[in-house]
């Protein structure tokens, strides 16, 4: 028996104005927030993870690409002979480093993000964020997914496919969905 050749949709298959409103209005009820964690160790990593999360992203989802700096050790402080004897130049420099590396890899998350979207021809809400530097990178991802709302935390694998924040959220990621992007590993 044939089966008939699906047709092309008539006036009467397409939802009222009024239907296709609360369509929309669902839609952004259920809109997904997605995390995804930014690391400068792997850039790469980061980039394709932000191109995942544009793939997945819906009208009416938004993306924060996020950055949780390392705290400078204090064993680098205090190997130094005599810190009073530093700059004040050279202590902020040593400082503001982790910040300084965070916002250059969010740079070009945001050269990757765009070329993706053109790609895609998506138009996603991205916004980028670096957090305050903490000792405790890992859990620090976690609690900025839990102050963004997120459904997903989108990361990279870390560097060479062996980093140490992957198994951490996905093993402590609770009530949060959590996708490690390792596509461009061989």
């Amino acid at each position: 028996q044939d089966c008939p050749l699906p047709q092309s949709p008539t006036r009467a298959h397409l939802p009222t104005p009024s239907l296709a409103a609360a369509m929309l209005a669902s839609r952004m009820r259920l809109a997904t927030k997605f995390v995804v964690g930014v690391s400068v160790k792997d850039v790469a990593g980061s980039q394709a993870a932000m191109k995942k999360a544009i793939g997945f992203a819906q009208m009416g989802d938004k993306i924060s690409a996020i950055h949780v700096p390392r705290m400078v050790p204090e064993m680098m402080l205090s190997s130094m002979n005599d810190p009073s004897d530093a700059s004040e130049d050279a202590l902020a420099a040593l400082l503001n480093s982790p910040t300084k590396a965070g916002a250059s890899a969010q740079q070009k998350m945001r050269e990757a993000a765009d070329a993706e979207m053109k790609r895609l021809s998506k138009d996603v809400d991205i916004e980028y964020k670096v957090g305050a530097p903490t000792s405790d990178v890992k859990t620090a991802l976690l609690a900025a997914c839990r102050v963004e709302g997120a459904n997903l935390l989108v990361i990279g694998p870390g560097l060479g496919g062996k980093g140490s924040i992957p198994p951490f959220v996905a093993g402590h990621a609770d009530g949060l969905t959590v996708c490690i992007v390792r596509d461009r590993l061989n």
